[in-house]
């Protein structure tokens, strides 16, 4: 009896060695889609998405995910170059993990591996029949963190190393935007197990190869989003 209480012990004392606390967080945000072709902007998308997810921002390592999903407003044209108004759904999951390291009291840098996937399903109208696009890309974020008391400031730089789109329409091939700037800055205060921060993220992807479809061609033009969010946070 005494042997299995220690080792009882034992294993408690091993969980919570390895246990970290996690934050559970809001996320509303403001998101802007854009595409642009030839200098030419094709459309525009705007709109309030909505985010939860967990993460852990500790002394060795950095990990967390993220579901979101929103209706944008979608300001755009048809292939022939009709006027189109409608409404674009999103739904969305991005992880990272990497290591995280204290270089001074009030100075951390860490580098993440992120994957983020999202569905853009752009809804028909009287006029124009609609479709859905499949994302992925995954990323290298060095960041740096700047603390002072319950204050902070961060930013990362993501390095894409790739990104491949497939629409959903019968014969279009899957197609591959090319990798461009993509950044988040971000500031929040913390208090006890509460936090609030504010962000703004920036992801552009320059236009794809020209890639055939049957009889015609088809390629994913220059696109651009834009993220002004908020995180709510309480740590448990």
């Amino acid at each position: 009896m005494t042997v299995r209480f220690a080792r009882g012990l034992g294993l408690l004392k091993l969980f919570s060695a390895l246990a970290f606390p996690l934050e559970l967080y809001l996320s509303p945000k403001y998101m802007v889609w854009e595409e642009f072709y030839q200098g030419s902007k094709l459309l525009r998308e705007d709109g309030w998405i909505l985010g939860l997810g967990l993460r852990h921002e500790g002394r060795y390592i950095r990990t967390g995910a993220e579901l979101y999903g929103g209706r944008l407003n979608y300001d755009g044209q048809t292939q022939a170059g009709d006027p189109v108004e409608t409404k674009t759904d999103y739904a969305g999951l991005q992880v990272y993990l990497g290591p995280n390291i204290d270089i001074t009291e009030f100075l951390n840098v860490g580098l993440s591996y992120r994957l983020e996937v999202w569905r853009r399903n752009i809804r028909s109208t009287f006029y124009a029949i609609g479709y859905s696009e499949d994302w992925l890309y995954h990323s290298l974020d060095p960041n740096i963190t700047l603390e002072v008391s319950n204050f902070y400031l961060y930013s990362l730089y993501r390095f894409v190393l790739g990104a491949r789109m497939q629409a959903n329409v019968y014969g279009v091939p899957q197609l591959e935007p090319k990798r461009d700037t993509a950044y988040e800055v971000g500031a929040g205060f913390k208090k006890g197990k509460f936090s609030l921060e504010f962000y703004y993220s920036y992801l552009k992807f320059r236009q794809s190869d020209i890639k055939r479809a049957g009889t015609y061609y088809v390629l994913q033009p220059t696109s651009v989003r834009e993220l002004y969010g908020l995180r709510f946070g309480i740590e448990f």
